[in-house]
């Protein structure tokens, strides 16, 4: 979204003498009025008054094709907020200034940018129906409590990422080919279990809504270019009281919280280590941000962080097929749909990812430590950040060693954790294994 931020200094100095006489103005409202797929049939009178006495009309070239009459000076708002704003602030004075809008202004429409850059002393919102509620309505299903957002302008990647596994989903699409791109990348995450409802032309005479069953079918359908997707989960794996538990045990989840094996080594970061894990992540992070866990265990690490950052994508990847299956299961668990689980031995399982991270965690690497630390080398982003745990003092020296030899800085945090047990009678502390952290970021350039 355009920020207004840099603007404001010139503003005050461009239309500082407006400001000045602002007691002298006439037409103190700039109308933002909103306009539904029924065109002018939806809006009232004296909207229509409005807009046939505007001085100044804006808005997209399907808004101002329904009032070919109105005599104001025409703006095409398309890729110029700048623009638009200048023209108003030059106009609001003296002038009748109209904005047109899709729906409701204030839901991811232009009402939102103007509001936040001229004041809203200086507009007027009228808002129409929305398309969400239109769509909502038409599915039947109540959105009081659904998660909603628009793809249109946006990042489709970082948008999604966040609203995988919720409930219910509502989404303001970009063209036709929207929900389908939207379906494939749920796919992507293995989740096929939700249903899909599809307005074209909402309000209009040429409205049409289509249901369906599963993402799969959704998958390779076309719609026309005006539409709106809703989603519905169809399956729940814990009851929402129980998921909402588990993951307000996020930061420092207990190691029995996790589904794991009975028998067979668990392969599990603990607690304690997980916890001064994510105190070291750097941040803030960009939505659509990629986390690499190398070696991924049961998927402890994978877990807290993607719940604390939901923005992010977290690869989480590991060989054994059975511990594969764990991950699946806390991921289920702790309603974490933005983890993608990766089968495979690092560094090969990774050759073919396309996103590039910037954050990679190493927990476990085998006899693959060298290939490893080549991959994050070479992929890591600049300014990235390299995390590994390393319990023998091979592992540590190795990539100590590499660290140097490429100039980056470092540090490493030596952790030692002791919890009760039972002694006899009494409690005493039974040591853990001791755990060497390593934290390092990769320079913008490096310095031979």
């Amino acid at each position: 979204m355009f920020s207004a931020a840099p603007l404001y200094p010139l503003l005050e100095r461009v239309w500082g003498d407006a400001l000045a006489t602002e007691q002298k103005v006439v037409h103190p409202a700039i109308h933002i009025i909103g306009i539904g797929a029924d065109g002018p049939a939806g809006l009232r009178r004296e909207q229509i008054e409005h807009i046939a006495a505007a001085d100044f009309l804006a808005g997209g070239e399907r808004h101002l094709r329904y009032f070919p009459a109105a005599r104001g000076e025409r703006f095409v708002i398309k890729d110029n907020l700048p623009e638009l704003l200048d023209q108003l602030w030059k106009r609001f004075l003296t002038q009748r200034c109209v904005v047109l809008a899709s729906g409701d202004p204030l839901f991811y429409g232009i009402g939102t940018s103007l509001v936040s850059m001229l004041g809203p002393s200086k507009v007027r919102i009228e808002p129409a129906l929305s398309a969400m509620q239109l769509a909502f309505a038409r599915a039947g299903v109540t959105w009081q409590d659904a998660a909603l957002s628009s793809i249109h302008g946006r990042d489709l990647r970082a948008t999604l990422l966040p609203l995988l596994g919720r409930r219910r989903i509502g989404l303001f699409t970009l063209d036709g080919e929207s929900p389908a791109a939207v379906a494939r990348f749920f796919l992507r995450y293995g989740l096929n279990d939700y249903e899909a409802t599809v307005g074209e032309n909402l309000g209009s005479p040429e409205e049409r809504v289509t249901h369906w069953p599963n993402l799969s079918e959704l998958a390779s359908q076309r719609f026309a270019a005006l539409n709106y997707l809703v989603l519905q989960r169809t399956r729940s794996p814990l009851p929402v009281a129980e998921l909402e538990h588990y993951r307000s045990l996020v930061p420092g989840i207990p190691d029995t919280a996790f589904a794991r094996p009975e028998e067979a080594p668990e392969m599990l970061t603990r607690q304690e280590v997980r916890a001064v894990l994510l105190a070291k992540l750097a941040s803030p992070a960009k939505p659509g941000d990629v986390f690499w866990d190398i070696g991924a265990g049961l998927g402890s690490v994978s877990i807290e962080v993607a719940v604390l950052r939901p923005q992010l994508e977290v690869v989480a990847v590991e060989a054994d097929p059975k511990r594969v299956a764990f991950i699946q299961q806390n991921r289920e668990r702790f309603d974490a749909y933005n983890v993608r689980v990766v089968e495979g031995t690092a560094p090969a399982a990774l050759a073919e990812e396309k996103h590039l991270p910037r954050y990679i965690f190493i927990g476990g690497s085998g006899d693959h430590l060298s290939g490893i630390l080549d991959l994050a080398q070479k992929k890591l982003l600049a300014q990235g950040q390299l995390l590994a745990t390393f319990v023998t003092l091979e592992h540590l020296t190795e990539a100590v060693q590499r660290l140097r030899g490429w100039h980056w800085p470092f540090s490493v945090t030596e952790l030692h954790v002791a919890r009760s047990d039972a002694l006899g009678r009494c409690t005493g502390l039974k040591p853990q294994r001791g755990v060497f952290i390593v934290d390092a970021e990769k320079p913008e350039s490096v310095v031979a």
